[in-house]
């Protein structure tokens, strides 16, 4: 898949990480060639694992992300702000400096024992602080924490589904989930219905976050997700995914979700973490610019959006910036099972109104102007006066070589 590379130095983070278990380290390079160690988050708790309560590793660095996907340069037309993006997950602790006051919570979902809900909403909606190089994806959207898991992070198809619905149903600009759907399931079928029915645009991953742990055979595809639904697959830094990543049947786009840099549950501190339930986080954040930028749209004309702005390849590959303004790199057939959106060009790019200065400028040329003229005659008068003063205002003569006589 071709994929745009060019990283920033700030930070690269080496190492795809396990989700399951305790948490692992993985080391960030710095500008300066150093190292500085993240603890990785976990995607669930083991049945004797206490609730995550590490602080993270604090660092102004920042992700390769935010080079990669332009984000300086969308937030010059969108920030997120009147958005809200639902996370359905672990939930969604606010004691991120990044959060903080920042989410509402449906339930128990302002509690987050795995960290794994934190982080996916500090990836699409973590605020820009001073000092960190670290920012979600639409850094003035706000956080709606659903739970759609066990406390632990268990999976529960059921809990799933039924977060979609209470997130939809409480006003949810965004939704994301933290597992793959299966469009076959009436459940989650039901739970689209109340998606559609609010306007409510939902990105969910395309493949699992890992591979289970002493698994003797191959997993399974993850499902095919509902066809309005837009299903995101996990890319590194290199645009690729790991030769054992978990497989998928079908996605929609690709976004970072690989080695990605976040806030934990406690703390300032950042973490890392890799999957497919990240980058639809990170492609959350994006739909939320849009929304902002375009309240025009429906959840259908956004995921178009998405997929029209996006860079082209094997797999479209987000753009922030392409879907914002309308500037695609190229166009994308629509799905082959029966998504619905909507169709035409993009309007073009919405910059600010630069200040009426026509008054200005004719003010001020016409003080330079008089301010030549003055100069002009001031000169004229002080070698003119004298001279006809001089010949007692009588003409001038000329001499046999043609200049003035006195």
């Amino acid at each position: 898949m071709r994929r745009r590379t060019s990283l920033r130095t700030g930070l690269f983070l080496c190492t795809a990480l396990l989700a399951a278990g305790p948490a692992p380290l993985a080391v960030a390079a710095g500008a300066d060639g150093g190292g500085t160690a993240l603890p990785g988050v976990p995607e669930r708790l083991a049945p004797d694992q206490a609730c995550t309560k590490v602080r993270g590793t604090v660092t102004a660095a920042a992700p390769w992300t935010r080079d990669l996907l332009g984000l300086d340069q969308v937030w010059r037309l969108s920030r997120g702000r009147g958005v809200t993006v639902a996370v359905v997950g672990t939930g969604v602790s606010d004691d991120a400096a990044v959060l903080r006051g920042r989410v509402e919570a449906l339930g128990a979902a302002g509690k987050d024992c795995v960290g794994r809900g934190t982080f996916q909403a500090g990836l699409a909606a973590g605020a820009a602080l001073p000092g960190q190089g670290f920012s979600g994806v639409a850094p003035e959207a706000r956080v709606l924490a659903v739970r759609g898991t066990g406390e632990r992070g268990e999976p529960d198809p059921a809990r799933l589904a039924a977060g979609i619905r209470e997130a939809a149903e409480a006003g949810a600009d965004v939704i994301t989930v933290t597992a793959p759907l299966d469009g076959s399931d009436r459940r989650v079928r039901e739970a689209m219905a109340a998606a559609r029915a609010r306007d409510a645009l939902v990105v969910v991953p395309a493949a699992a976050d890992s591979v289970p742990r002493g698994s003797s055979s191959a997993p399974p595809p993850a499902p095919v997700a509902p066809a309005d639904a837009l299903a995101v697959l996990d890319t590194g830094p290199q645009g690729t995914r790991p030769a054992a990543a978990p497989p998928f049947r079908h996605a929609d786009l690709s976004a970072p979700g690989g080695a990605l840099m976040g806030p934990g549950p406690v703390g300032d501190g950042k973490w890392t973490a890799s999957g497919s339930s990240l980058a639809a986080a990170v492609t959350a954040g994006t739909a939320a610019l849009v929304r902002a930028y375009h309240p025009e749209l429906n959840a259908a004309e956004v995921r178009v959006r998405l997929l029209k702005g996006a860079y082209p390849g094997d797999l479209p590959a987000l753009d922030p910036y392409g879907a914002v303004s309308g500037v695609s790199a190229g166009a994308h057939p629509p799905r082959t099972d029966g998504a619905a959106g909507a169709s035409g060009r993009p309007a073009p790019v919405r910059l600010p109104e630069p200040p009426e200065t026509a008054g200005a400028r004719s003010t001020a040329y016409l003080v330079t102007g008089v301010a030549a003229g003055t100069i002009l005659l001031v000169a004229f008068l002080a070698v003119v006066l004298p001279r006809g003063r001089k010949r007692r205002w009588q003409p001038g003569r000329l001499d046999a070589e043609g200049r003035p006589a006195e």
